[in-house]
Order: structure tokens, then C-alpha cells, then sequence
């Protein structure tokens, strides 16, 4: 305890004062130094969160890119396939009719060509040559052999594509595989971090950046307000438009994310169609209350109807359908119902 030193008691009373005015200044003092210290708080967590972000979103990109190479590998694979089977069926043919004309040649007598078209020849290929030699010089009747000859070139050098496109398209799949179990990981590694760094930034924390690089679509309007379609730690880039199998292009956007994450309604609407296919998986339809039509497909579990309100879980991120071992949700925006239009832009503007 303080003790006052003797002096006359009128003095007594403006010290009092004095060291009263000095306390309370020097009291808030570590008060606005603990303010600023807190704003800079709130700044360092938005950076770490934008870095942690960067880092998903890159690995995030490689693994579109993975699955861009894979899908059009498949895409020429199909192509190639759709050429050789009409071809084979030819080639077939072909060599019934080279074969009726080799008989023809033989009735009539004329052995002397056959020796020349047969004489060393190893191959189609070799035969192929020897009657075009002959075609040039003889009007003796090898545009059967011809035909047969070439259409066996173009198949065999579709046997060697579809044998180069089969070892690349395998090699895209495994590092397909790659990239997804990277990101897996690299989320195992950060998703606690993210969580907490989320609940402190609080909901009036900026959005992340996101690879967005489309132009803004025509975003909803109507005054409710909106939830990111995943509720946890989530990464996407800007595939819209991407190569995807049987000659697609992607219509939405694959928000990366682990399996069994909440899905959540964007906003309310109701559950109109609930089902799966082999391509899609489980397949949900939000109808929204405010006219857009909002695709969730790949989900590990999904409701089947009712109406639901902004921000309640619908379902859960899974890889059902074409998307095995690579868990996501792919999210679609139809603006008043129609086609399909980029949904990066709606989803960067509320994840």
C-alpha cells in the first residue's frame, strides 16, 4: 500500500488527482496497443488462410489438369476405335473380294500375274506394293488388291495409335490417382488449421481467392443469402468447358473436397429430383425458391426430396459415379432453369 508522506492535507488532495490521471493513462496505453496488435492479428490469419488456400488450389489445378489429359486420351481412344471397327469390317471385305479375284485370275489362265502379285510377298503389306507396281504398267485388274493393301496400312497404323493412346491414357490415370491422393493428403495436413482459422475469421471474413478466371455469369438476386455448396475446407479452379468422355465438355465446376464433407444448400429451395447413373453417381437437384436451377452430383449421400432452407446439409462430398477415388463435389448453376452456365464466379463469391 501506498503511504502518503506527511504534508499539508490541501496538497494531498490535487497529488491524489495527479497520480489518478497518470494511472489511467498509462492503463490505456497496453489497451490501444492490444488493438492495434488485434487488427494485426486479423490480418496475419487472412494471410495464412489465403496461403493455405493457394496451396490447395494449386494442387487442386494439377489435378484438373490430370483430369482434362486423361478425358481427352479417352476421347481419342473412342475415336480411334469408332474409325477401326467400320475398317476391320471393310478389310473383311476386301479380302473376300481379293480372294475371288485371285480365283478369276486363276480360271482365266492368267498364272503369270499371280506369280508376280504372290511371288515373295510376306505380307498384305508386300502384296499391297506388287500390285501397284502392277496397276501401272497392266490393266489386268489389282484394284482389289489395292484396296485391300491400303485399308490394312490405315488399320495397322491405327493399331499402333490406339497402342500409344491406351499406354498415355493409363499413364494419365495413375497420375490422376497421384494428384487426388496428394490433395487428399495435403488437406489431412491443413484441415484442422483451416477449420479454426475459419470459426476465428468469422463469417464477415473475405472470401478466398479462387482460380475464377471466367467471366462473372448472371449471379442470383433476391435478397436471401447464400452458402458455399461444401461446408468445410474446399478447393476448386475454373474447369467449365474442360474435355470430358463421349465428347462432353465439363458444365460445372468440381470443388475438391474430403469425403464425407457436408453438401449444402446454396440456398432454399426444394429437392426435385434425386437419383444415380454410372457417369454422375448420385445426382440432386436443388430447385432454388428464387427461380435457378442448382446441380450437386458425385455425392457420397444425398436427400431424396422436400423443401430445405439456405445453409442446411443436403448430403455429403463423395466419388460415386466416374469419379472413384477422387472425391468431389461437382456443382452445376442453371440460371432460371436452363442450360447450364459457368458456376465459378457464384461459387468463389460465397466459399
Amino acid at each position: 500500500m501506498l503511504a502518503w508522506p506527511d504534508m499539508p492535507q490541501g496538497l494531498r488532495r490535487p497529488l491524489r488527482l495527479v497520480v489518478t490521471v497518470v494511472l489511467v493513462a498509462l492503463a490505456s496505453v497496453p489497451l490501444a496497443m492490444g488493438g492495434a496488435s488485434g487488427e494485426e492479428s486479423l490480418s496475419d490469419l487472412q494471410a495464412r488462410m489465403n496461403d493455405i488456400q493457394a496451396q490447395l488450389d494449386a494442387t487442386t489445378a494439377k489435378v484438373e489438369e490430370a483430369h482434362s489429359r486423361e478425358e481427352a486420351l479417352q476421347n481419342d481412344i473412342d475415336s480411334l476405335n469408332a474409325e477401326k471397327a467400320p475398317l476391320e469390317k471393310q478389310m473383311s471385305r476386301l479380302q473376300k473380294i481379293a480372294e475371288e479375284r485371285a480365283r478369276t485370275l486363276y480360271e482365266e489362265g492368267n498364272t503369270g500375274m499371280l506369280e508376280l502379285l504372290l511371288d515373295g510377298a510376306s505380307d498384305v503389306g508386300d502384296l499391297a506394293a506388287r500390285a501397284d507396281m502392277l496397276a501401272r504398267v497392266s490393266t489386268s485388274g489389282t484394284d482389289e488388291f489395292i484396296k485391300l493393301a491400303r485399308a490394312q496400312d490405315r488399320l495397322d497404323d491405327l493399331v499402333r495409335e490406339l497402342e500409344a493412346k491406351s499406354d498415355a491414357h493409363a499413364q494419365a490415370e495413375a497420375d490422376l490417382k497421384d494428384e487426388a491422393d496428394r490433395f487428399q493428403a495435403q488437406l489431412d495436413s491443413v484441415s484442422d488449421e483451416y477449420e479454426k482459422l475459419q470459426k476465428k475469421l468469422g463469417p464477415s471474413a473475405p472470401a478466398a481467392t479462387h482460380f475464377a478466371s471466367a467471366a462473372a455469369a448472371p449471379l442470383p438476386s433476391g435478397g436471401g443469402k447464400m452458402y458455399c455448396p461444401v461446408g468445410g475446407p474446399v478447393s476448386f479452379v475454373d474447369s467449365y468447358g474442360a474435355p470430358r468422355s463421349g465428347g462432353r465438355t465439363h458444365e460445372g465446376v468440381d470443388m475438391m473436397a474430403a469425403y464425407g464433407t457436408p453438401e449444402i444448400a446454396i440456398v432454399s429451395g426444394t429437392i426435385t429430383y434425386a437419383g444415380y447413373d454410372e457417369l454422375g453417381g448420385n445426382i440432386m437437384y436443388l430447385s432454388g425458391d428464387d427461380g435457378n436451377l442448382y446441380v450437386y452430383i458425385h455425392s457420397a449421400t444425398q436427400l431424396t426430396g422436400g423443401h430445405v432452407t439456405a445453409g442446411q446439409q443436403i448430403g455429403t462430398v463423395g466419388d460415386t459415379g466416374n469419379a472413384a477415388g477422387n472425391p468431389h463435389l461437382h456443382f452445376e448453376y442453371h440460371p432460371g432453369g436452363g442450360g447450364p452456365v459457368n458456376p465459378t464466379p457464384l461459387a468463389a463469391s460465397v466459399c
